[in-house]
């Protein structure tokens, strides 16, 4: 290697150094300064709805934590890429979180033809948040009392069991698609929009069993309006503490929750995602929060980001196999 080259290597390389060091120290003043303004949380569902009551709670907490206003902005529709897309478009530097549930993060990806985000790839973890228990429930005279009871009743008749679920590629129709294949059970999909007129149809008789999270369920089945029989669950409710998990009832792996979580777009530096998970771990330790989900049938489950990243990883694995096992698919 000649002088000349040599000289230009070692220039190029002080060069790619001093640029290194350059966005080094930019990153990290960009995290000491954070926030500098507003932080927004952006919910895929209309206001009023379970993770828009999440994503409130937790604002309010984090600008306690933050020193910032921390608002919540709904942009509901296309099974989340709407509200996706504003935090793709947004400055990769934590002022805008990605506040969303199982299906944004874990479902929709398998179940739209065309989708128009990757989770993995254009996002990057901060905290899983809530989760809920699903419950299956039937009619209140219902003649099963017991989910073998059930299954058998959904086999002495010739056209079998109608079930409902929130809509085609919901956790309650993907659940209830597990549940058939582990049990053989004869049932037929009903597909609604939403928990409340489905939940409203198991009610009056004309489907005859539903999934359902804990939190629009409890309050039902409290009022007798509907039957539990079963936890779809690792454990039992405590805000239903004598209905039994799958499990325990011998079927094993027919279990789910609807969880929650917070990402933001990929390329925020790491020190601004640490200061984003304190603030929302510390909301979710909070005995005040702790208590107010529990008592709506939600559990608080904070993580690393580390540690959301892992089960996100896993949740697309699981829901993407059921997403094609069910034949399930939104144009």
């Amino acid at each position: 290697m000649t002088l000349t080259r040599r000289t230009a290597l070692s220039t190029a390389l002080s060069t790619a150094t001093l640029a290194l060091t350059a966005l080094m120290f930019a990153a990290s003043a960009q995290a000491q300064d954070f926030p500098s303004r507003n932080i927004t949380l952006v919910v895929p569902f209309p206001a009023g709805g379970v993770t828009d009551q999440i994503a409130r709670v937790l604002a309010q907490k984090m600008q306690e934590s933050l020193g910032k206003t921390v608002i919540v902005e709904n942009k509901p529709g296309a099974g989340g890429q709407i509200a996706a897309a504003q935090v793709k478009m947004a400055e990769a530097d934590g002022h805008t979180v990605f506040i969303a549930a199982t299906e944004m993060f874990a479902v929709n990806p398998g179940l739209f033809r065309k989708f128009s985000y990757d989770p993995l790839k254009d996002f990057m973890p901060v905290s899983s948040l809530i989760s809920s228990p699903l419950v299956l429930v039937v009619p209140k005279d219902s003649p099963a009392n017991s989910v073998q009871e059930l299954v058998a009743l959904s086999k002495s008749k010739p056209g079998g069991l109608y079930f409902a679920s929130q809509g085609v590629g919901s956790i309650g129709h993907l659940l209830g698609e597990l549940f058939r294949g582990k049990t053989g059970a004869n049932m037929n999909h009903v597909a609604y929009k939403g928990s409340a007129p489905a939940l409203q149809d198991v009610m009056g008789g004309q489907v005859e069993m539903m999934f359902d999270p804990v939190i629009t369920t409890a309050p039902l089945l409290t009022g007798g309006k509907l039957k539990a029989l079963g936890i779809a669950a690792p454990k039992r409710a405590a805000q239903l503490p004598e209905v039994r998990t799958l499990a325990e009832l011998g079927m094993p792996g027919v279990d789910a929750s609807v969880w929650f979580g917070a990402v933001v777009k990929t390329g925020t530096p790491a020190a601004v995602i640490t200061k984003l998970n304190d603030a929302l771990v510390k909301a979710l330790n909070s005995p005040d929060v702790v208590k107010r989900f529990a008592d709506q049938g939600l559990q608080t489950i904070p993580s690393t980001p580390q540690q959301f990243g892992i089960f996100m990883k896993e949740e697309i694995t699981r829901w993407g196999a059921l997403v094609k096992a069910s034949g399930a698919s939104v144009d």
